[in-house]
């Protein structure tokens, strides 16, 4: 009886392992799973080992500039009037009979005096003035001239009180942070950095895109600090907007942390990568098998493996850290955006998943035999 009991618990148990193989919860797939070619059809994952010249390889350029339409612009000329510019101008006469002012002369102002979209506005006694396009001296100018006629030696002071359409709209991480008014400190993008509302970003990770017209271009922040070709002209209607960088890559398996995570650098490794995310769980990693998984560029997947390919290839670089010279490997393997980071389970994790799961059914099935066995003898 109790040779059959014995025989009856390794066929159970048996069963239960081979069962268990496949039902236990797991992280995601095991390294033999990654590297293997697909059965049903789907596209297999080209597997490429991570070394010091793949990562030379695989490296891409991530700094950014301008094109020559933003570089070669010139500076604005801010005392230019245009469209919608509000002027104030003041007029002193000396005859006894004045235009403007009372008798025996003085100061007379005409304040908020508005240029239309045609580029003029109306002034008393002169009538309609083009001022688009002209300087505030021309402007002055061509008043004073206009008015000698009319009043003894009249003098002209014009003012630019503000302008309707040379200004620049800015934004940040939280929205919009209002227009900026081209002026003498902000006619260049440092300027405007420098007066403008903060963005609420660290300048050493965000980006700086302007948009005027139709064009849209995009430019790392510190860059222009550093570099006096990308501090161009301003135009009065570009859209600028200052944002965090938006690249992030995704960590799963069996990591410190499984998530979402935003570069904190222009250009970071996988060790730093991994860092970031508290490393392996030194619990239940399979260090052998850390990989970097992206639809990799058809110009850079030739380069690393010399094979024309018409579009991206899923690729799996795969790093064994149980070496050494890995670590020092993996901290010149470039992470990109959109990366998947996926790290798998050691095989004895699964080991212990089903010798857990066995034995409570065999604990049980053995306690029922020891009291039908006990119970016999008696």
């Amino acid at each position: 009886m109790v040779s059959c009991t014995s025989r009856g618990l390794l066929a159970l148990g048996v069963l239960i392992f081979l069962s268990a193989c496949d039902s236990l919860p797991r992280s995601g797939p095991t390294i033999d799973e990654i590297t293997a070619q697909p059965t049903d059809g789907s596209p297999a994952v080209e597997i490429v080992p991570i070394t010091d010249e793949v990562g030379r390889l695989t490296r891409l350029d991530e700094s950014r500039s301008f094109s020559p339409a933003f570089q070669n612009a010139a500076v604005e000329n801010i005392e230019m009037i245009r469209p919608l510019d509000v002027l104030n101008i003041t007029v002193w006469e000396s005859g006894e009979f004045p235009l403007y002012g009372g008798a025996g002369g003085g100061a007379s102002g005409l304040v908020d005096m508005r240029v239309g979209l045609d580029g003029t506005f109306f002034m008393p006694q002169v009538g309609t003035v083009r001022a688009a396009g002209k300087t505030i001296e021309g402007l002055r100018r061509e008043l004073t001239a206009r008015l000698a006629p009319m009043t003894p030696e009249p003098q002209v002071e014009l003012r630019l009180e503000s302008s309707g359409t040379n200004t620049v709209r800015i934004f940040g991480s939280e929205g919009a942070l209002g227009e900026v008014p081209i002026g003498p400190g902000t006619r260049t993008l440092t300027g405007l950095i420098a007066n403008a509302p903060s963005a609420g970003v660290n300048p050493t990770i965000s980006q700086l895109s302007i948009r005027r017209g139709n064009l849209v271009e995009r430019v790392w922040v510190s860059d222009i600090f550093n570099d006096p070709a990308l501090d161009i002209a301003l135009r009065g209607g570009d859209v600028i907007n200052i944002e965090r960088d938006p690249r992030s890559f995704i960590a799963l398996g069996e990591l410190g942390a499984q998530a979402q995570v935003e570069f904190t650098g222009r250009d970071i490794s996988l060790m730093e990568a991994l860092a970031t995310i508290g490393g392996l769980n030194s619990s239940t990693a399979d260090p052998r098998g850390v990989f970097v998984l992206r639809e990799e560029r058809p110009e850079v997947y030739q380069r690393i493996t010399g094979q024309a390919t018409d579009g991206p290839v899923r690729t799996g670089y795969v790093m064994d850290l149980t070496k050494p010279a890995a670590f020092f490997v993996a901290s010149n393997f470039s992470v990109r955006d959109e990366d998947i980071i996926f790290v798998s389970e050691a095989p004895y994790v699964q080991f212990l998943k089903i010798i857990g799961s066995i034995t409570p059914p065999i604990t049980s099935v053995n306690s029922t035999a020891q009291l039908l066995t006990g119970g016999l003898g008696g």
